[in-house]
């Protein structure tokens, strides 16, 4: 506001000035009219001043300090710089970061490092990692460092091994020093950085590490990883680094560590997904991933683990699902996990950790009101009413004050009108829209009051998204890390697809051949907690989709079928094409008490036609009333009169085996001889809505003696 007031004032000096100025030369009663190369002058000299105005306050205004750079650095970077990226088009999803800066202890994290029972450096890793390299002798003996608190921890085994963490002393978010201390213990006691005292193979078995090792990531490309088109970098930089993350294990003859932040809960809107519970989507989802590991343990003995890192409770209260459904979902897929694992022959591949696990609250014996007053903590903006457990809420308070950016940093960023940055941001704002599209809240209020309400959730789930992204960096440093998010696969992340291409299809209608989805965010890989899974009867390929186009199909009768579940219990829609019979028509027209005129009854197309239309043209009409009698539709007939002929609509409301029509007389048409015949032109219209090519006539009999009336 004060930027404003103060271009205003500086704005309005050069005409005031000149009023003034010319005032004061000019005679009272002489008129002084400025020469037109005195107003071109003044013209040039307002623009130049315009310009200067806004750039000198935009530099004192606007102008940030120079910002705090990611202190992680890539905890394994690749040797090679990463290229710039491109910016990706309007079709394409990628993630984009929106800024990440801040003085959380993520921004004030220095490095990690590693030392045996000698003393001797095994490994360091972090921003500060040349730094330690070259002043180790003091720090081995002083175990301290000027700007930093460096915190120990001794390994569990009894080896010998102490872990270390340096963490700068400057721009706490947090006062006192209870929260830092409890929070460098969560990464002493999980980053886990002794895998680097495991004895690299010998220089014999080199060329047998390096075929396993291109064995496994020509698998993850080929079975995983999710191709963003145009932008990705995957064959420029993104495979030399995921290779590197998979030799860290196979030079080492150990397990590969994967993390997959994902499965937080099912959407609140009941347009999209089947229930509040895990589905045959997620079950898809699950076999998919353990046939990864599996294909992985083929050709690798050791084999791998994949990591859930559920992150319900992240965002639960930004899209009105209560925390104790995010519980009960995660329950329940626990359990789902067990007998899809138990299938492939091992449910260990594949575990869970939640923010409870990985802030570790289930181990710890004191009460967590008491808990959070002695962290103090600052609180968090909810925009939803959902009802909030106080564990789940502490550990979003923690992963915000530990991890999260600063949040002026990202607004900067989205009013920096950067073209991509704006589109990710009003993508994910119509994204969280269609999520509380039918929440309870957002339904008392105006479609302007909704935008604004979703611009507001979408901004505070971009500062969460952040903060756990940075979390699980912190907290699994050497782990391979994998996203349903539409990533560049430079690294460090990799964007996989959850469900296999070959089975299921995500597309935007009821076919296999439809348009395939594509994410309203640029961010979101369809996935099954935002979709439900249709299997069409005699297609081997189900479709991924909304559940309100299932439902939608099943009202109108376009398809029969219903939400079932599969032997397992898992729900899904199985629908079927209702038969293509023929329909019947036949016309009779009244011509007496006792006489009628009936067509020879007629067979449409044997295509099954979502609308029937019967029209007389201008020279059959008749002003007597005519009956026509249509079997095989489905629904009422309906009369739809038009200028110039007359025309009947089947609808689709109720199925009928016969059902009839009276068409009234039009008494401005002169009647035709009885033994004339009368052609009548049926048309088809197909479930798509377009005029079908096939075309039936109806001829009219010439007049027979028959009870009346016989229709």
């Amino acid at each position: 506001m004060i930027s404003y007031l103060v271009r205003a004032c500086l704005l309005i000096t050069p005409p005031v000035f000149t009023y003034y100025t010319t005032s004061a030369l000019c005679a009272q009663d002489t008129p002084c009219l400025p020469s037109a190369f005195q107003l071109l002058s003044f013209c040039i000299l307002a623009v130049c001043h315009v310009v200067l105005v806004h750039i000198s306050c935009y530099h004192i205004f606007h102008q940030a300090e120079e910002p705090l750079r990611n202190p992680l650095n890539s905890l394994n970077p690749p040797s090679s710089p990463v290229p710039a990226q491109k910016a990706p088009n309007v079709n394409m999803a990628m993630v984009v970061e929106f800024g990440n800066e801040g003085q959380s202890i993520y921004f004030r994290y220095q490095g990690s490092y590693l030392r045996d029972s000698e003393g001797n450096l095994v490994h360091c890793t972090g921003s500060q990692k040349q730094w330690v390299q070259d002043n180790w002798s003091t720090i081995r003996s002083s175990h301290s460092k000027p700007d930093a608190k460096i915190y120990q921890s001794s390994s569990p085994d009894g080896r010998g091994y102490t872990t270390a963490i340096m963490i700068g002393n400057h721009g706490r978010i947090v006062d006192g020093d209870a929260f830092e201390k409890f929070f460098v213990d969560l990464l002493l006691t999980q980053a886990d950085l002794t895998t680097y005292t495991l004895p690299v193979s010998a220089a014999g078995e080199d060329a047998d590490i390096e075929a396993v090792t291109e064995q496994i990531v020509d698998l993850f490309d080929s079975y995983l990883r999710y191709d963003v088109g145009k932008g990705d970098q995957w064959k420029v930089s993104g495979r030399k680094y995921f290779t590197q993350r998979v030799r860290h294990f196979t030079s080492r003859k150990a397990k590969l560590e994967m993390c997959l932040p994902a499965f937080p809960c099912k959407s609140s809107n009941p347009d999209k997904v089947t229930g509040p519970d895990p589905d045959r989507g997620e079950e898809l989802a699950l076999e998919r991933l353990h046939g990864f590991v599996t294909e992985i343990e083929k050709i690798y003995m050791p084999g791998a683990k994949l990591w859930v890192i559920s992150d319900g409770h992240v965002f639960s209260d930004c899209i009105g699902v209560d925390d104790g459904e995010v519980d009960r979902y995660t329950a329940l897929l626990k359990d789902m996990n067990r007998e899809v694992g138990s299938h492939f022959g091992d449910p260990d591949r594949i575990g869970f950790k939640s923010l409870v696990d990985l802030f570790q609250l289930a181990s710890r014996n004191d009460d967590l009101s008491t808990l959070a007053s002695w962290l103090s903590l600052p609180p968090i903006e909810h925009h939803l009413d959902t009802k909030i457990t106080e564990e789940a809420e502490l550990c979003r308070r923690m992963l915000v004050a530990g991890s999260g950016p600063r949040k002026e940093a990202i607004r900067a960023k989205i009013d920096s009108k950067d073209a991509t940055i704006t589109r990710l941001y009003r993508g994910f704002s119509k994204f969280v829209l269609e999520d509380l599209e039918n929440h309870p809240l957002t339904q008392r209020m105006s479609r302007s009051k909704q935008k604004k309400l979703s611009a507001k959730v979408a901004f505070e789930m971009i500062v969460r998204n952040h903060a756990y992204s940075n979390l699980v960096e912190m907290l699994f440093p050497n782990y391979i890390r994998l996203s349903i998010h539409a990533h560049n696969n430079a690294g460090p992340k990799f964007g996989i697809q959850l469900v296999d291409p070959a089975k299921v299809r995500a597309v935007t209608s009821l076919s296999a051949d439809g348009e395939l989805m594509t994410s309203i965010d640029l961010l979101h890989v369809p996935t099954p907690w935002h979709n439900c899974v249709v299997a069409l009867q005699g297609s081997e390929m189900m479709l991924m989709t909304k559940a309100k186009l299932a439902r939608a199909a099943l009202s109108k009768g376009s398809f029969t079928g219903s939400l079932t579940k599969t032997d397992s219990g898992r729900a899904y829609f199985e629908l079927t094409k209702p038969p293509k019979r023929p329909i019947v028509v036949t016309m009779s027209e009244k011509i007496g008490p006792l006489f009628n005129r009936v067509s020879t009854p007629i067979r449409s197309s044997p295509q099954l036609f979502r609308r029937a239309t019967l029209s007389m043209s201008e020279a059959m009409k008749s002003s007597s009333p005519s009956v026509l009698k249509a079997r095989g539709l489905q629904g009422p007939m309906t009369a739809a009169p038009r200028v110039g002929k007359r025309m009947f609509t089947f609808s689709e409301k109720t199925v009928a085996a016969s059902n009839q029509q009276t068409i009234p007389p039009n008494p401005a048409i002169t009647p035709q001889s009885a033994g004339t015949k009368k052609r009548y032109t049926f048309f088809g219209l197909s479930s798509a809505a377009e005029k079908s090519n096939d075309v039936a006539v109806v001829t009219i009999l010439p007049v027979v003696k028959s009870p009346a009336p016989v229709l």
